[in-house]
């Protein structure tokens, strides 16, 4: 005799496995409001919050309305500030909630118009961070202030957990290197230097990264303005660890 198996049979672990392999948006738009089973499995998983330039507003719309409820089960969120209708989605979601779990962050480009205000005190509160990455090929599009103020950040966080800061945009560190140092458990930095003769030299950087004494992994990228040899070249540079034992 033929048993059929329904999707109600299935037990809460095998839900909570399913549901690691999809980002919050897809479980809201396939199990939200199926039963009050599933309702509640949902109220105790894991989230985690994908945007990419695919989307389109209504989709964010319709994803932060289920937020709303679910912002603290948030672990991850790796997003494009556009989508494919418009802008500033950082802004958006981190106006409307509250990521007080928040573990891992990704920012890919961030759009002229977007205001990090509300984005950067955010991240200061999230003391269970452990890694994050900005990624803003095009630095016309932030402005200084938010860029010292996100090295600031990040260079003095205080969450215990966190290990890894990326901070793919050029800045002159020379504004900020005698009044800041990095938090002593960060493994993995890179940054991206402007290398003018105004700005502070690689060396300079690395004296302040000598004080903290776990960091294993350092990535230097300076982008050169002498315009007699380049305009504007990327000249990658490979540092070893600093500190080895």
């Amino acid at each position: 005799m033929d048993t059929q198996t329904y999707l109600e049979d299935l037990s809460n672990e095998i839900f909570f496995e399913i549901f690691d392999y999809l980002h919050a948006l897809d479980i809201f738009t396939a199990f939200a409001s199926l039963n009050k089973r599933i309702s509640s499995i949902l109220q105790s998983i894991p989230l985690h919050v994908i945007v990419s330039i695919i989307h389109c507003r209504n989709q964010i719309d319709f994803l932060s309305s289920h937020l709303i409820f679910h912002a603290h089960q948030v672990i991850s969120i790796r997003m494009s500030d556009t989508i494919r209708d418009d802008t500033s989605m950082i802004s958006l979601l981190f106006n409307r909630h509250n990521f007080i779990n928040l573990q891992f962050f990704m920012l890919v480009t961030v759009d002229r118009s977007t205001k990090l205000d509300n984005f950067i005190k955010q991240i200061k509160t999230c003391d269970k961070l452990v890694s994050f990455k900005i990624s803003n090929p095009d630095d016309e599009t932030m402005n200084e202030s938010d860029k010292c103020e996100l090295v600031r950040t990040m260079f003095m966080h205080k969450s215990s957990f966190l290990r890894s800061i990326v901070l793919q945009y050029t800045y002159d560190y020379s504004n900020i290197l005698n009044n800041i140092s990095l938090t002593s458990n960060v493994t993995l930095l890179y940054l991206c230097i402007d290398d003018s003769p105004s700005n502070i030299s690689i060396h300079s950087i690395l004296s302040i990264l000598r004080l903290c004494h776990r960091v294993r992994y350092i990535g230097i990228l300076v982008k050169e303005n002498d315009l007699v040899d380049n305009n504007n070249t990327l000249v990658p540079i490979t540092i070893p660890s600093i500190n080895e034992n």
